[in-house]
């Protein structure tokens, strides 16, 4: 069975990549995204697989903006099965560089951004069979970094925020589940050094698809992905 998913913050990278696999799944993709032509060519992309994609423009810390961008899911694809709010920012700055703005900003995207769409897209699933939510999160999320003040607070507020939502809304039957990428992910059509040394976004897009199929009997909560040539 067709699947609506909406992938919340989709660029190149892992975002596309989520977009991609979830497509090939035969799942139509809503790709989210503060600029339309990068998402149009992927909805483009996306018509040889299973599935589809539509471009939307939405700017994801405006309630206005997520409300209609919603409302072109259930118009053009219907309800939501599931959502991947992958969408985070923050400067890089330690507390004594960092303004209020951009501390605000970091807290806009992410956190903001995530409940914003997940109010919006939950009442889908809880009138429908249940669904998924996924949360990208980051070593920021369970071990603030120095330096990057505004990103680590940003990321702990999406982890406690998907934790929540996991226990109220997991008897439910919605699957809620953080996603820690403890590590760089390899950066699209790009040379690294050690590729080793990265994440292979095409692989972390398998792990997100796992979530959703996941039987309800052994849902995950938190899933911690890394390089294997990291330590542990």
């Amino acid at each position: 069975m067709s699947r609506t998913a909406v992938v919340a913050g989709v660029g190149p990278g892992l975002g596309a990549s989520i977009a991609r696999k979830f497509a090939r799944e035969g799942c139509d993709v809503a790709l989210l995204a503060r600029t339309e032509p990068y998402v149009e060519a992927l909805a483009t992309e996306l018509e040889a697989t299973a599935g589809s994609g539509v471009p939307i423009p939405a700017d994801v810390t405006d309630p206005g903006e997520v409300e209609a961008a919603f409302e072109r899911v259930h118009d053009e694809l219907g309800p939501v099965d599931v959502l991947v709010n992958h969408a985070s920012g923050g400067s890089w700055k330690g507390l004594l560089e960092l303004d209020v703005d951009e501390f605000e900003s970091a807290m806009a995207v992410g956190p903001r951004g995530g409940f914003l769409c997940a109010r919006a897209a939950v009442p889908d699933m809880l009138e429908g069979d249940g669904g998924t939510v996924i949360f990208t999160g980051a070593t920021s999320a369970v071990r603030g970094r120095g330096g990057a003040l505004g990103f680590s607070a940003a990321k702990f507020a999406v982890r406690g925020m998907a934790e929540s939502m996991a226990r109220e809304l997991g008897p439910d039957g919605v699957h809620v589940a953080h996603v820690v990428i403890d590590g760089q992910i390899r950066p699209p059509d790009a040379d690294v050094d050690d590729p080793d040394a990265y994440l292979d976004p095409d692989a972390i897009a398998e792990s997100y698809w796992h979530l959703v199929e996941q039987d309800r009997s052994s849902w995950t909560l938190e899933l911690d992905l890394r390089p294997h040539v990291e330590s542990f």
